[in-house]
C-alpha cells in the first residue's frame, strides 16, 4: 500500500468500474460490485487489493498471492488462483497504468505556497536551515541536521539526526536515516522512468513507492535516486556513492556497497551487501548481484552476478575469462 504521507488514495473502486477502465473482462461468476481498496505488489497484496501480471516469470509468485483481484494478460490468465478474481485484458501493464491514475490521481510534490517552510513541518531546534531552503508540510528534520542553501524537502519527508544536506538538493517521497551525507545537486525521490507503450506513444505509469535511505549513507554530488513504482527503492546502511550515480526505481541495495562515478543501475535490481561497482558501469533491469561481488569499470552487466564474483567487460563476464579471451584474441590477430 502506498504511504499515505505522500499519496492520497481515491478509493475503493468496484470491479466493474476497474474492468471498464482497463478494457478487461471479469472472470467466471465474480461479483462486479465487489470493492477493491487499493493497488499492491504480488508479495504485499491483501484480499482487498488489485495486482497485475504481464510476464510468465511471475506465475510462481501469482500462485501464492493473497490479492483479491489480478489484472492479467489473456494468454496467462489461467494461472490466476481461484481465490483471486481475474481481470483479463490484452495488455495488463498498460491497463494497470490507467488503474493507477484512478486510485491515485494526484502524485505531484506539494510545496509551501509562500516558498519557505510549511507551518506543519517539524524541525528540531538544533537543526540548521540555510537561506532559501523550502520544507513541505508534515516534513520532519532531526536533531543537528543541516540543510544547505536552496534545499527543497518535500511534504512528508523524514530526515534523521546529524545529517548534512548540501546546497540545491531536492528530496521528496523519501525517508532518510541518521548521519546521512548528501552532497550538492543530488535529487532523491523523483519519478522512476516508468512508461508503457500506447497507441499515441509512451504512457506514463504512476510511481507510488518511496526512497528509503538507511543510516550512514553518503551520496555524491549530482547523483539521482528514483522512487519505486509500488515497492520502495532502498539504499542499505553505510553505502557510499561517488558523484553522478543513477539509481533507478525499485532498486534494493544491501549494506556497505560502493558505487563509483557515472555508474547506472536500472530498475528492480537487487544488490547484495558489500558490492563494489566501478566507474561507468551499466546494469540492466531486474539483475541480482550477490554479496561481495565486484564489477570492474565500464562493464555492462546483463545477467546475474554470483556472490564474491568479480566480473569485467561488455557484456560482463568472470574476470579471468575476460582476460583469457582478450589474450587469445591478441594472439590470433598477431598470427593474421
Amino acid at each position: 500500500m502506498p504511504d499515505p504521507r505522500f499519496f492520497r488514495r481515491a478509493g475503493p473502486q468496484s470491479l466493474a468500474r476497474l474492468a471498464e477502465i482497463a478494457g478487461a473482462k471479469l472472470s467466471g461468476s465474480s461479483n462486479p460490485n465487489t470493492q477493491i481498496a487499493d493497488v499492491a505488489t504480488l508479495k504485499n497484496a491483501t484480499s482487498a487489493d488489485l495486482i497485475f501480471v504481464s510476464d510468465h516469470k511471475y506465475i510462481p509468485e501469482l500462485a501464492a498471492t493473497k490479492a483479491g483481484a489480478c489484472l492479467i494478460d489473456a494468454e496467462i490468465s489461467a494461472s490466476v488462483p481461484s481465490t483471486c478474481v481475474a481481470l483479463i485484458c490484452p495488455d495488463a501493464r498498460s491497463a494497470f497504468s490507467k488503474i493507477l491514475d484512478v486510485f491515485y490521481p494526484d502524485v505531484l510534490s506539494h510545496w509551501p505556497s509562500d516558498g519557505s517552510v510549511a507551518s506543519s513541518a517539524e524541525i528540531d531546534t538544533s537543526a540548521v536551515i540555510a537561506p532559501g531552503a523550502v520544507i513541505g508540510a508534515q516534513a520532519k528534520i532531526g536533531a543537528r541536521t543541516r540543510l544547505g542553501p536552496h534545499v527543497a524537502i518535500g511534504a512528508g519527508v523524514v530526515i534523521g539526526d546529524d545529517c548534512d544536506i548540501g546546497a540545491n538538493v531536492t528530496i521528496s517521497f523519501s525517508l532518510v536515516g541518521h548521519r546521512v551525507i548528501v552532497h550538492p545537486g543530488v535529487q532523491i525521490g523523483q519519478d522512476g522512468f516508468g512508461y508503457t507503450a500506447g497507441p499515441k506513444g509512451p504512457v506514463k505509469a504512476r510511481q507510488l513507492g518511496r526512497v528509503v535511505i538507511h543510516d550512514d549513507v553518503e551520496i555524491g554530488a549530482n547523483s539521482t535516486i528514483d522512487r519505486g513504482m509500488l515497492s520502495d527503492t532502498i539504499i542499505g546502511r553505510g553505502c557510499k556513492f561517488d558523484n553522478l550515480v543513477q539509481i533507478a526505481h525499485n532498486v534494493v541495495m544491501g549494506h556497505g556497497c560502493l558505487v563509483v562515478a557515472q555508474a547506472g543501475i536500472a530498475g528492480s535490481c537487487v544488490i547484495g551487501d558489500g558490492v563494489v561497482i566501478g566507474p561507468q558501469v551499466g546494469i540492466i533491469d531486474h539483475i541480482n548481484i550477490g554479496s561481495g561481488a565486484q564489477i570492474a569499470g565500464q562493464s555492462g552487466v546483463s545477467s546475474d552476478v554470483a556472490a564474491k564474483q568479480t566480473v569485467m567487460g561488455y557484456p560482463a563476464k568472470p574476470i579471468r575469462q575476460f582476460w583469457r579471451e582478450l589474450a587469445t584474441l591478441a594472439r590470433l590477430t598477431k598470427r593474421g
